[in-house]
């Protein structure tokens, strides 16, 4: 085989991955030129930064990094894992050994979470529906998964794993409010403790007047924003657990603005969290352990953390929805919310360079722990006047204290 410099248009979706660079992170921008040529059969190609020198392989950042598998046996792996097969069934069908599936899934699953992070910001989402399911791990153990899934393009914003409590709930509603550029509606099912943890992410302080001049002043409390709309589905279930009645209830907003919030976004006029049943129905046929009635119990949290992450990843990406399809055009969740132009193939997946930027994975980390911070413990980051300033409309900038008690 005669080796030769390829042309320049081959590297245009290659990136520096130094983030000491001024073009890291920056594909097609010209600086990528080739350099050698390595490895026993000298098949993997070596690359070179123009900007600041910095030599990489190709494989730096995909699935192949580090990696003696052939290509076509990296995308089985792949498909296995998108159709939830398990772990020895893919050992056997891609002629692997098993400790090479498990490695193959810790390094999908940290590459699946570390693009999420990055690409999935200051999306433009109307309307939010979450909730929670559980999951069976050892004998006796349950772990719960939080997602949070945009109405009207199917995205999943965000997965997160812990226990039933309002912290986690809090951790869950930050991630979607920092990753959207307005604060949209929410609709889930009846949890008490989903309002509690809505306040303490993007409620306000109100600060009531003393009603005379005798006796303590009161106490401020936190209150939700007029931007703020948010419903809930509450079933009534027997003592055998079948649902017997099914009631709507809007927390925050009020029924007729909530309603007609419902119309000028497009999202329909019922409330409903029929895409969060959706996607946990997928999600339960295709990781074992999260179906109903399984004996497939996940023994290492970790790999069952590892097995959601790149199921979510591949649904947003790679798998199209039949209900987004446009004419003859499939499309996926990415596509619907313009994160992306095609549908992306499993190679494409597969050689994707993924390199982690330190400067906007902390200003995410501290907006974030901005939003988590209760408004009353902490009232000089004007969290006193209104939500964080891309959470809030232009009509309610110039009214943003709330009104006095009478």
């Amino acid at each position: 085989m005669t080796l030769t410099t390829p042309v320049q248009e081959r590297y245009t979706r290659f990136s520096c991955p130094n983030p000491h660079c001024a073009q890291f992170n920056r594909p097609d921008a010209g600086n990528i030129a080739h350099r050698s040529w390595t490895g026993t059969h000298k098949h993997i190609e070596r690359l070179r930064c123009t900007a600041c020198d910095r030599e990489f392989s190709e494989r730096e950042g995909t699935l192949m990094a580090r990696s003696k598998l052939p290509e076509d046996t990296v995308v089985r792996l792949l498909k296995c894992q998108r159709w939830g097969v398990c772990d020895e069934g893919t050992a056997d069908i891609c002629a692997v050994d098993l400790k090479t599936v498990h490695r193959f899934q810790r390094m999908a699953a940290q590459r699946a979470e570390a693009h999420h992070r990055q690409s999935v910001q200051h999306v433009a989402v109307e309307g939010v529906q979450w909730d929670e399911a559980h999951a069976k791990l050892r004998p006796k153990q349950v772990e719960w998964v939080h997602t949070a899934v945009a109405m009207g393009s199917w995205l999943l914003l965000w997965v997160d794993f812990g226990p039933r409590t309002q912290e986690t709930a809090a951790t869950l509603i930050a991630q979607v409010v920092a990753r959207a550029r307005q604060l949209p509606l929410f609709l889930t099912d009846g949890w008490k403790a989903y309002p509690a943890a809505l306040l303490q992410v993007v409620g306000v302080v109100y600060r009531p007047r003393r009603r005379g001049h005798v006796g303590r002043k009161p106490k401020p409390r936190l209150v939700a924003p007029k931007s703020l709309f948010y419903a809930q589905v509450v079933k009534v279930r027997n003592k055998t657990g079948h649902v017997v009645e099914v009631s709507k209830r809007v927390v925050y907003g009020g029924p007729r603005r909530f309603r007609k919030q419902l119309r000028l976004r497009q999202l329909g006029e019922t409330i409903q969290t029929a895409f969060m049943e959706r996607w946990y129905g997928t999600l339960r046929g295709l990781v074992a352990p999260l179906r109903r009635r399984t004996r497939c119990l996940s023994w290492s949290r970790p790999r069952h953390r590892g097995k959601v992450w790149l199921l979510v990843s591949l649904d947003n990406f790679v798998m199209p929805h039949k209900s987004l399809r446009q004419g003859r055009t499939p499309r996926t969740p990415a596509m619907a919310i313009g994160l992306t132009d095609h549908v992306w193939s499993y190679r494409e997946y597969i050689w994707l360079p993924v390199h982690t930027d330190p400067v906007r994975t902390t200003q995410m980390d501290e907006r974030i722990a901005r939003l988590l911070t209760p408004a009353l413990q902490d009232p000089p980051r004007g969290r006193t006047q209104a939500p964080p300033g891309e959470m809030v409309e232009e009509h309610e900038k110039d009214a943003a204290p709330l009104p006095r008690a009478a």
